[in-house]
C-alpha cells in the first residue's frame, strides 16, 4: 500500500518537471524568437508535425511598420487641420422630425452624443466622410459639423446644404 503512493507520488513529480522544462523551453524559445509565447507554441508543433511553416515578422519590424503608419496618420491629420483653418466652411441647415439632431464624438451610431442641435439650426459643415454607409436602408455619409464650437459628426441626410 505505501508502495503505490510513493509511486503516485513520483510520477506527479516526474510530469511537473517535465512540464517545468518544457514551459521554460517555450519561454527561451519565445525571448529567442521575439514572439508571444502561443505564437513560439503554434510554431514549435507546426515543425514537429513537419507542417509548412509561415515566418512571422520579426517584432522591430512590427514596430518599425507601425512608426512608418502613425507617421502617415499624423501627417494627414496635420493636413486636415490646416483645411480646417481655411474656414471655407459650407452652412448647412438641420433639418429632422424629432426636434433635435445628435451631434457624435465620431462617425458610428455607437458613438456618444456630444450636442444635439435643435432642428433649423445651421452648422458649418467642415467635410463628409469618404466611405458611404446605410442607414434605414438609404446610402449616406457622415458628415463633420461645428455647432456653437462644438464638432461633431451627424448623418448627412439630416442636413441641408445651403447655396451661398
Amino acid at each position: 500500500m505505501r508502495r503505490k503512493g510513493n509511486t503516485k507520488n513520483k510520477i506527479l513529480i516526474w510530469l511537473l518537471s517535465i512540464f517545468l522544462v518544457l514551459s521554460l523551453t517555450l519561454i527561451g524559445l519565445s525571448i529567442f524568437f521575439e514572439q508571444v509565447p502561443d505564437k513560439t507554441a503554434d510554431f514549435v508543433l507546426k515543425k514537429i508535425r513537419g507542417d509548412s511553416i509561415v515566418h512571422l515578422p520579426s517584432r522591430q519590424s512590427l514596430i518599425d511598420s507601425l512608426d512608418k503608419k502613425d507617421e502617415i496618420i499624423d501627417s494627414l491629420r496635420m493636413e486636415l487641420k490646416k483645411y480646417e483653418k481655411l474656414k471655407t466652411h459650407k452652412r448647412a441647415l438641420v433639418n429632422v422630425e424629432s426636434g433635435t439632431l445628435n451631434m457624435r464624438a465620431k462617425p458610428q451610431l455607437a458613438s456618444s452624443i456630444v450636442a444635439k442641435i435643435p432642428d433649423s439650426s445651421f452648422v458649418d459643415v467642415m467635410y463628409f466622410d469618404t466611405r458611404y454607409y446605410y442607414l434605414n436602408g438609404k446610402r449616406g455619409r457622415w458628415c463633420k459639423v461645428k455647432y456653437a464650437d462644438t464638432t461633431g459628426w451627424v448623418w448627412e441626410s439630416f442636413i441641408q446644404i445651403q447655396k451661398k
